[in-house]
């Protein structure tokens, strides 16, 4: 038998499905539980929920990979500006207002901050796709992310508190164990 919302396999006496958490009907279908004996289980509708990590998982994986994406596309932007501005720097087609200053000092300045913004991006897609993956180690990569990007003003820190919110609370970390650990592994790829 199978979850009809998300197509996981079940156990014959399972009432909810350990991915989506949809429960599993049990009336008198042929073929069903009640066919071979076993009297139907009504679950009562207090017994349905989804918890705060169940609810948040996909979208904080989908905001995380957004955040990367966001990332690069506004260094992309402010070096474009910048090229403008200090336009000796980033090639002399152009000789910005200010001429060389700052980067006829500090030549290593533009190669470190991009540098650091790819790395920054690439941790913030991988924390993503791992969310939306159910990665074993997803949590605490996640958890390290978002106190890292909390001092990015405005959406990392946004993001990063709604991440800590999802994630950080000893609830999550036991409903992120029964979520992924319960789950048999998916087919190899």
């Amino acid at each position: 038998m199978f979850c009809s919302g998300c197509g996981q396999p079940v156990s014959p006496g399972q009432q909810v499905c350990l991915r989506c958490g949809r429960p599993i009907p049990v009336a008198g279908v042929a073929g069903g539980p009640a066919a071979y004996g076993v009297p139907p289980v009504v679950i009562p509708p207090a017994a349905y929920f989804y918890t705060r990590v169940h609810r948040h998982l996909q979208s904080t994986g989908i905001l995380w990979i957004a955040y990367g994406v966001w990332t690069l596309f506004s260094w992309a932007l402010a070096m474009s500006f910048f090229s403008g501005i200090f336009g000796s720097y980033f090639g002399h087609w152009n000789h910005g207002p200010f001429g060389e200053f700052p980067f006829g000092h500090l030549p290593w300045f533009a190669p470190l901050i991009t540098v650091l913004v790819l790395g920054r991006t690439i941790l913030s897609v991988v924390t993503g796709i791992a969310l939306v993956r159910r990665a074993p180690f997803a949590r605490v990569l996640a958890l390290v992310t978002a106190f890292l990007t909390i001092i990015k003003p405005f959406t990392g820190t946004a993001l990063a508190i709604y991440t800590l919110w999802v994630l950080l609370p000893t609830a999550s970390a036991r409903e992120w164990e029964q979520m992924v650990y319960t789950e048999p592994p998916g087919p190899v790829i």
